[in-house]
């Protein structure tokens, strides 16, 4: 699979797509993709930098850990390099949202990937959700020195 490179309009962090998924406008700070053959839902990563000047502070660590600390069924999981905590739900709208915090330092994502619920457990929903891991896995933070 080809993939196209993303990187945020406030240039804080990266990522790559399939070349099959578009980025689409939603809120301020939220950047949100589809696929354009075939719609399986819809993912927004909300980044988040705090503005600190002690390099050491690691507060990513902190919310991805607590984030979704009182959802049912949370769990850690990988995301490439990344340490994640994950947990999903439904809707009313029939509907499934899975969600991710992860980050390092002063960086963190909160990510959801909603899907139509009576497509669970399909190979098309399965592969979708590899496809989605695997983007979220690539984020790379980008750092500008100052000058």
């Amino acid at each position: 699979m080809n993939y196209w490179d993303f990187t945020s309009d406030n240039n804080w962090f990266s990522l790559k797509l399939p070349e099959n998924w578009a980025e689409y406008d939603d809120e301020d700070n939220v950047f949100a993709f589809f696929n354009t053959e075939k719609w399986s839902g819809n993912l927004r990563i909300s980044h988040l930098r705090r503005q600190n000047d002690e390099k050491e502070v690691n507060d990513a660590s902190f919310y991805t850990g607590s984030e979704f600390a009182d959802k049912p069924g949370v769990m850690k999981v990988k995301l490439g390099d990344w340490d994640a905590t994950f947990y999903s739900k439904g809707t009313n709208e029939g509907d499934i949202i899975y969600f991710w915090a992860t980050g390092s330092k002063n960086d963190l994502f909160i990510c959801s990937f909603t899907f139509d619920k009576p497509f669970l457990g399909t190979d098309w929903h399965n592969n979708e959700l590899i496809a989605v891991g695997e983007i979220l896995g690539s984020i790379k933070v980008i750092y500008l020195e100052r000058i």
